[in-house]
């Protein structure tokens, strides 16, 4: 008798978490946990719209060596998350199995944003090189440490179909805000007016405001974990040694075929992705000549459409399979990318700059509109096939299953930083533009290439990402039948 009470024990908790979990999120909750998804909208901005910029036209590197450094932390980082996120599904601690990893991470993550955008004047060539990548290396490590736990309990705090699209909801609405505020302190603040871009004085107070942003939004997070630990599943007993359990983990992952197909859309959606952000800014600068307040308007448009994007997939979702809405989005997205340039190139009249960034905004909005509804239906989706890999193997992996995401994202976004750093050494850009006279033209023809690179390019990989949705079958009745069935298992103890 005295060896079945941990195991009674066990599941008088899992009970307790699952009546807890019953209970509806508040608003509170939801808004605080969000908050967390600032830290990783600022990287988002950082990265996507500031890194090779700054890399290649304000410090001088080459684009192949930037995505070089690039495509190296990314794929460090991709290696390490597996374990990062099987670590935080198995860890057992006094303050849960998520809070230890993101209590590690808050600090170096934000550091090392402010290290990477503050490179010495004196470092060039391969010691810029390497400060760069040690940078990057850090920053991404240490933003895994603190995402991928995050982001595993808004998937494990709630059991409603609906209550955890309003989550995701919620965090990628903050994580839209955070790429606001850091393309407003970036355009709108330190690098606002003209020649403000190539200013590498600028991007130093840049970076360390965002950086201290970044910490403060990841605390307000850990708090509201903290508060939701009683609602959070406890790690299932296990005697399997870590590196066995992790190859067990991995065996097991590679059987789920929801998972699977997901990885797959992943993987190419954020190809896309990161080969049309990173190039966004050159592309909004001198292929659409526009000034830092247009381009301001154009980048931030994008941030603004999660406020159509909410409530469109929290309405359409009541209607809408997730699939189907995700296939949707993810179409809309490819078409929105790729116009705009194709338009420019070979329409009868070139927008001039005005014009122009009327239309870039008024196509951002509805980019970012797009990328929310999307972002939305797969998220959530990636939730339910949680659930349905607990159905088939008996364990819930929430923090392996975002990481294997994630895996496949930084390995996309790693392979995407190449693709346009390689792109802009192929159309000969020139990586000089800082020491340059402010008035010396780019010739023609490479300002062509660089909008096909930047718009046309990128569209055609976001235009293939749904292709693996079309043989994902986990409906909105199946998933109802699998939380029925675990209710079952779990009230019997099995």
């Amino acid at each position: 008798m005295a060896s079945d009470t941990p195991a009674i024990a066990r599941l008088g908790a899992e009970q307790a978490a699952q009546a807890a979990r019953s209970v509806p999120l508040t608003l509170r909750f939801k808004a605080g946990y969000g908050a967390g998804s600032l830290a990783d909208g600022i990287v988002t901005a950082g990265f996507g719209f500031f890194l090779l910029f700054y890399l290649t036209a304000v410090c001088g590197m080459s684009g192949t060596m930037a995505g070089t450094a690039k495509m190296i932390s990314l794929l460090v980082d991709a290696i390490a998350d597996p374990a990062i996120g099987l670590a935080s599904d198995r860890v057992r601690t006094r303050l849960g199995r998520r809070l230890p990893f993101m209590i590690g991470g808050v600090l170096p993550f934000a550091g090392a944003f402010g290290m990477l955008f503050s490179i010495p004047a004196s470092l060039e060539g391969a010691g810029q090189f390497f400060y760069v990548t040690a940078c990057l290396i850090v920053l991404r490590l240490s933003l895994s440490f603190f995402v991928l736990p995050f982001t595993a309990v808004g998937a494990e705090v709630t059991d409603d179909y609906r209550e955890r699209a309003s989550v995701v909801s919620f965090r990628l609405t903050f994580q839209n805000a955070g790429v606001l505020i850091g393309v407003v302190l970036g355009l709108g603040i330190f690098m606002a007016g003209d020649g403000g871009l190539l200013d590498r004085g600028n991007y130093v107070p840049f970076a360390w405001t965002n950086a201290a942003v970044m910490l403060v939004a990841g605390l307000i997070a850990i708090g509201v974990v903290m508060r939701a630990l009683p609602r959070l599943h406890a790690p299932p007993p296990s005697d399997t040694p870590f590196i066995a359990g992790f190859v067990q983990e991995l065996v097991e992952l590679s059987r789920n075929r929801s998972f699977l197909l997901l990885f797959g859309t992943v993987l190419v959606y954020f190809l896309a992705y990161t080969t049309w952000s990173s190039l966004a800014l050159h592309g909004a600068r001198y292929f659409w000549r526009l000034d830092t307040f247009a381009i301001q308007l154009v980048v931030l448009s994008s941030t603004f459409g999660p406020l159509l994007g909410a409530p469109i997939s929290a309405l359409a979702l009541r209607h809408i399979e997730k699939r189907t809405l995700a296939i949707a989005a993810f179409l809309a997205i490819a078409l929105f990318q790729m116009w705009p340039p194709l338009l420019q190139i070979y329409g009868p009249v070139p927008l001039d700059p005005t014009a122009a960034a009327i239309v870039l905004t008024v196509n951002g909005l509805l980019v970012g509109t797009a990328i929310m509804i999307g972002g939305v239906a797969f998220q959530s989706m990636l939730a339910d096939t949680a659930d349905e890999h607990e159905w088939l193997f008996g364990v819930r992996r929430e923090g392996l299953f975002f990481s294997g995401l994630t895996l496949a994202y930084k390995a996309s976004a790693a392979l995407g930083g190449l693709i346009a750093g390689v792109a802009l050494d192929l159309i000969s850009f020139p990586s000089d533009l800082a020491s340059r006279a402010p008035d010396m033209p780019i010739p023609a023809d490479i300002l062509t290439r660089l909008g096909l690179i930047a718009g046309p390019l990128p569209a055609a990989f976001a235009a293939l990402a749904p292709l693996f949705l079309l043989r994902y079958h986990l409906t909105r009745s199946r998933h109802a039948q699998i939380i029925t069935q675990l209710d079952t298992r779990h009230r019997s103890g099995a």
